[in-house]
C-alpha cells in the first residue's frame, strides 16, 4: 500500500502550499499542529483503534498524517506520509481497507486544494 506520495511545487508558493494543506486537513476533521516546515495532522482516538480496531467506527478510527516541504533548486516537494502505520494492523483486512480509503481520501483533499490555487508544478520528463 501507497504510504507516501510528494507534490511538486514552486519555490516561492511552499508556505502557501503548506498553509493550503493544513486547511484541506483541517476541513477533513483533522487536528492540524503546524511547525516550520511540517505539519502533523492527527483524527480519531488511538486507544480504541488499538483496543476494539475494525469495531471503532471509521470517523473514530485513528489516523496520523506528517507534511514536510524540502527545497532543491528552484523546486519544494510536499511529502504527505501516513505516520500511524498500526493502524491497519488492529484491524485486520477491514482496518487496512479503512486505511487505504482514508489515505486516497486525504491524498484527493490535499492534491485539489494545491491545484485549485495553482500552486502545483508540471512533472519534468
Amino acid at each position: 500500500m501507497d504510504s507516501t506520495i510528494e507534490f511538486a511545487v514552486h519555490t516561492g508558493d511552499r508556505c502557501t502550499a503548506m498553509e493550503l494543506a493544513g486547511a484541506a486537513l483541517r476541513s477533513a476533521g483533522h487536528r492540524v499542529d503546524a511547525t516550520p516546515g511540517a505539519i502533523v495532522a492527527e483524527s480519531g482516538n488511538r486507544l480504541l483503534t488499538v483496543l476494539l480496531g475494525a469495531l471503532v467506527h471509521p470517523s473514530r478510527e485513528y489516523r496520523r498524517y506528517e507534511l514536510v516541504v524540502s527545497t532543491f533548486g528552484g523546486r519544494s516537494t510536499l511529502t504527505l506520509r501516513h505516520a500511524a502505520p498500526g493502524t491497519a494492523v488492529a484491524g485486520g483486512s477491514i482496518g487496512a481497507a479503512r486505511r487505504r480509503a482514508g489515505w486516497h481520501h486525504v491524498t484527493g483533499l490535499v492534491e485539489g486544494a494545491l491545484r485549485a490555487a495553482g500552486v502545483l508544478v508540471a512533472p519534468s520528463r
